[in-house]
């Protein structure tokens, strides 16, 4: 089924911001561990990625504003209104991972790099990190399944 005009622009502002910020956004997150428990090496790394997970983390309101754009469209094939249950059930998810991200993951790294200069060992943060880490991962792996999926569409 051909996307025409403004729908079409949306859709395809919506997947390439989805690979660009949730893609580099879930790598970032899959390397906090091992930085974390890297220690005073990986500092400037570990203030890379407060930053990137802050930064990826809002940047991915975007996505959010482009697939509202495209449910404003209007009924286009499967994309009927914000009730239908997965884009509904996506919308929860992505309130959770970005909460997570912008909550738990940055603050919990900023804290860590805090720990660091002054000294201390940062790896206490690495269950709270790593698991805000998966949490935030695994949403953005169901919301992309939803996407695809779009049950009960």
């Amino acid at each position: 089924m051909p996307h025409p005009g403004s729908f079409g622009l949306l859709l395809t502002l919506h997947v390439l911001l989805a690979i660009f910020v949730i893609g580099p956004l879930t790598l970032v997150c899959a390397a906090i561990p091992r930085l974390l428990r890297a220690g005073p090496g990986a500092l400037p790394l570990l203030r890379l990625v407060a930053r990137l997970v802050r930064g990826f983390g809002l940047a991915s309101l975007l996505i959010v504003v482009t697939g509202a754009g495209m449910v404003h469209q209007g009924s286009f094939g499967s994309v009927r209104s914000f009730s239908d249950s997965w884009l509904l059930g996506s919308l929860v998810l992505w309130v959770v991972a970005c909460g997570v991200c912008l909550a738990v993951i940055a603050p919990g790294l900023s804290h860590a790099v805090a720990e660091i200069d002054a000294g201390g060992d940062a790896r206490r943060r690495l269950s709270t990190v790593t698991g805000g880490a998966v949490l935030s991962s695994a949403c953005w792996v169901v919301i992309v399944a939803l996407m695809v999926v779009k049950p009960g569409a």
